[in-house]
């Protein structure tokens, strides 16, 4: 890989000239993928490590001492003194409660004649309740109606844009000094023979000279690498006019055994 020490543009092959003009590179060295045996072989080195790490801990558990549960036998000793039985047996039967006699119930009759009481309750005379007047609620006034007033979106008026005229004033004052810059870069001495051919460019609001190309090569291929390194070389040019409206700019180029004649348009 090649990078531009201008711009950091890559390429997988050197060229002449970067887009930006540059003709200077760093060589980058590609890194190269893991195949698949490689990968084998790593993962297999791990593998045996583990194994070898699993071993070597089997060593470091401790071991108990302790007998297991169902091995151990405990010894018990005979009985030797046992009690006679004549002397423990009880003879004498169970306690019983006797049962208590049952008696009548006691009715007392009453020597004195019983009065009656009078049942109905006494009527409780309360003061005359005073009429309940409830308060008069305040009327409600009726809600106001606001009308409904229709407002028409406001339309921005946006300033009309000027009409492009590639031979206005302008636009030849603004071609004139870009063909002299480009021409500054124009290496005339390093063509040999004669041929001709045209490139095209446009130039956006910053003044960055975009989409450049050929629109016929010569068969003179000096000719051909000295136009195209003059385009490299001048990336940048100043802000057109308010009226270009990014049209394509052409350029002719013709030479023959040293005289030449570069057009634009």
């Amino acid at each position: 890989m090649y990078r531009c020490k201008e711009c950091n543009a890559e390429y997988k092959i050197k060229p002449d000239y970067c887009d930006c003009g540059n003709d200077t590179f760093d060589y980058i060295e590609e890194k190269q993928p893991i195949t698949l045996e490689q990968k084998a072989e790593i993962v297999s080195r791990i593998f045996f490590a583990l194994c070898l790490l699993i071993a070597i801990g089997v060593w470091f558990i401790p071991m108990s001492k302790k007998t297991p549960e169902h091995k151990q036998i405990t010894k018990t000793k005979p009985i030797t003194n046992i009690p006679n039985i004549n002397k423990i047996w009880n003879d004498t039967p169970i306690y019983q409660p006797k049962p208590e006699p049952r008696t009548e119930p006691i009715i007392l009759t009453p020597t004195e004649p019983v009065q009656k009481k009078n049942l109905v309750p006494p009527k409780v005379i309360t003061p005359k309740q005073a009429p309940v007047i409830k308060p008069v609620e305040p009327v409600k006034p009726a809600p106001v109606v606001k009308p409904v007033v229709k407002t028409e979106p406001i339309i921005k008026l946006e300033p009309a844009k000027p009409v492009y005229n590639p031979n206005s004033p302008a636009m030849i004052d603004y071609k004139t000094k870009l063909r002299a810059k480009l021409f500054s870069k124009f290496a005339v001495g390093s063509i040999q023979g004669s041929g001709s051919c045209s490139i095209s460019f446009a130039v956006d609001k910053s003044g960055k000279l975009i989409n450049r190309k050929f629109i016929k090569e010569s068969d003179n291929k000096s000719l051909n690498d000295t136009v195209y390194y003059m385009l490299m070389s001048v990336p940048y040019f100043t802000a057109p006019p308010a009226e270009y409206n990014g049209s394509a700019i052409n350029m002719t180029f013709s030479i023959n055994n040293g005289n030449y004649a570069i057009t634009i348009n």
